[in-house]
């Protein structure tokens, strides 16, 4: 499970009402190590990155896997849902955004995109990626477990196969989307669950596999 080393947060800055950015945190994991080792079994795999861009997470997968990556960074279209107050279409706008055909990636690293979605648009999600995923593929991602406000985004940069440098970015406030276990495997209900964590930061951390 993630280790967690907190660092003091950076001063606010201008108005009181505007929260300041945390500094990034440094996470261990033990489930992470086993998605790129899921992945890394298949031939020139390909991965369907749903987290912002990362340079250096591009260098690493490619070294890593030698894999083809696939980002589609859905924070521009739900940052622009929550400046305008609505959701409705959401689900549209993300699929577009993919642009991938079934069967057409081994991996699917969903970070905590899943915080930020309404369930409606995240069951329509699931069940679309569901079909991207090839037989014995892998899905990771992290469910938060408090129905708090997020107020960041947040960058996963892979320092190395078992850490994360964890980097929050503003977002518009949004409240955060709680899915009980059984709703998460649910809503994945065509993929195993293979591993799933309970973090001291209160997500859940998970594996699933699409049965070979």
């Amino acid at each position: 499970m993630f280790h967690w080393r907190e660092k003091k947060p950076a001063p606010a800055r201008g108005p009181a009402s505007v929260p300041a950015t945390p500094e990034a945190v440094i996470a261990s994991s033990h489930v992470f190590p086993k998605f790129l080792s899921a992945v890394g079994r298949r031939q020139r795999p390909a991965l369907l990155d749903l987290g912002p861009v990362v340079g250096s997470n591009i260098e690493f997968f490619g070294e890593l896997l030698a894999c083809k990556l696939h980002i589609a960074d859905p924070f521009v279209d739900i940052e622009a849902a929550a400046r305008a107050g609505a959701r409705e279409g959401l689900g549209a706008t993300l699929l577009s955004r993919l642009g991938l055909g079934p069967e057409s990636v081994d991996g699917i690293l969903c970070w905590d995109l899943f915080d930020f979605l309404d369930r409606p648009t995240g069951l329509v999600l699931a069940s679309h990626l569901e079909t991207l995923l090839r037989r014995g593929g892998a899905l990771y991602g992290f469910f938060g477990t408090t129905p708090i406000d997020l107020r960041h985004y947040t960058r996963y940069v892979v320092e190395r196969e078992d850490r994360f440098r964890l980097e929050p970015f503003p977002a518009t406030p949004v409240k955060r989307s709680v899915l009980l276990t059984r709703d998460i495997n649910n809503m994945f209900e065509r993929l195993m669950l293979a591993e799933s964590v309970l973090l001291k930061s209160g997500s859940r951390e998970t594996l699933f596999r699409r049965p070979a």
